[in-house]
């Protein structure tokens, strides 16, 4: 399944709404515009629509979700109205038959599957129906919602993406890393080995080298670069990476914070496609901290690899190398007014893309020289 659409706003009428609106979305997404216009934000709401159908319950104070998904040739259509950290309003519809319908107070009608028709039902306002009455039998149009969700991954390429964080082995214990946990990348890498062997060391040291970081062993090991006088039982453990052109090895300490993004990244988006536990990827501020090969190399990597597996990808940058190697067929170019957002791509301005490539400019150039907006102008 995929996401399609989404329409989004918050705090309808008063002093701190925000709003999304005209944001179709395709297999490979690239998501750009000046800083501070929403890209982090909008992939917030996505990633936050995703834990709403795992069973979080609603963080939000307010927000109103329209969101669209494409399942098997069928179109998906999810409404979620909250207030006050409780459902007002829930609407869920098939191919444009309602199969969900709820209100204030909970109460509504559901289709139940088994007996052919809709029956009244009440679940807790501080509870999602869609959730709450999952159910394999009666209502298994839900289940959709919930793989999706719970095999949603975001990853925030300008964060550390764990660097700062070892493990502790102890034979004793399970590993039960939380997999979605950008941060426990040691413990992923520890399900992927176990799970693939060889294979999987074997396609990290081959994406490793295409993104021009010449490895030729990979593995966790007690730290070489800091000593630990006291600490916890059991043995502490950081990744390690052998180059080529090195005569030691470079422990996680020692790695440079762009060759462990890139390499946190690549274990864990690895280990999500092979375990097939991945429907929907989202990167923010994908290459950051990267110089301009070693980026463009990334975003080419990543690309193919969503073409391979049919994971969607959706991106977001503000950085020139990345915006010139993405076709311009995949942005979503983000305007801001106030606290209004609308999204300009393909789907909604063909046209005025079409008519950019016949300037000759690079890429970067549609989103520096504003080029929608004085298009709009001049018509």
């Amino acid at each position: 399944m995929q996401l399609k659409s989404v329409r989004y706003i918050e705090w309808e009428g008063g002093l701190q709404e925000w709003s999304l609106e005209g944001f179709d979305i395709g297999p490979r997404n690239l998501i750009v515009g000046k800083n501070a216009s929403g890209k982090s934000r909008i992939l917030n709401v996505i990633s936050g629509l995703a834990k709403y159908f795992t069973g979080t319950k609603a963080t939000s104070l307010s927000g109103n979700y329209d969101v669209e998904f494409i399942d098997d040739g069928k179109i998906l259509r999810y409404k979620l109205q909250l207030k006050n950290q409780e459902v007002v309003e829930e609407e869920f519809y098939v191919d444009g038959k309602i199969f969900l319908k709820r209100g204030e107070g909970g109460e509504g009608e559901i289709w139940a599957e088994e007996i052919g028709k809709n029956i009244r039902f009440q679940t807790p306002s501080s509870e999602l129906a869609v959730v709450a009455r999952r159910d394999n039998i009666q209502h298994n149009f839900f289940e959709p919602l919930y793989m999706w969700g719970s095999s949603l991954r975001i990853y925030r390429f300008g964060s550390s993406l764990g660097k700062e964080y070892m493990a502790v082995i102890d034979s004793k214990l399970e590993n039960n890393e939380d997999e979605s946990d950008q941060n426990k990348v040691i413990g992923i890498y520890q399900l992927a080995v176990k799970k693939f062997g060889e294979e999987f060391k074997k396609i990290m040291i081959s994406d490793m080298e295409e993104i021009n970081y010449d490895i030729e062993e990979i593995g966790i090991k007690t730290p070489v670069s800091v000593r630990f006088v006291s600490g916890p039982p059991g043995d502490v453990v950081c990744f390690y990476v052998k180059e080529k052109d090195l005569s030691g090895i470079t422990d996680q300490t020692s790695m440079s914070q762009g060759m462990f993004r890139v390499l946190s990244i690549l274990i864990q988006i690895n280990y999500s496609q092979l375990a097939n536990k991945a429907s929907c990827i989202l990167v923010d501020d994908i290459g950051e901290g990267l110089d301009f090969d070693r980026s463009c190399r990334l975003i080419k990597l990543l690309r193919n690899k969503a073409d391979c597996s049919g994971v969607q990808l959706i991106l977001s940058t503000n950085d020139r190398f990345v915006m010139n190697n993405v076709p311009l067929e995949e942005w979503s170019v983000i305007q801001r007014e106030g606290g209004h957002v609308h999204v300009r791509n393909y789907e909604n301005s063909k046209k005025l893309f079409e008519e950019f490539k016949f300037t000759g400019l690079s890429n970067f150039s549609f989103l520096e020289l504003d080029f929608i907006n004085e298009a709009i102008i001049e018509e």
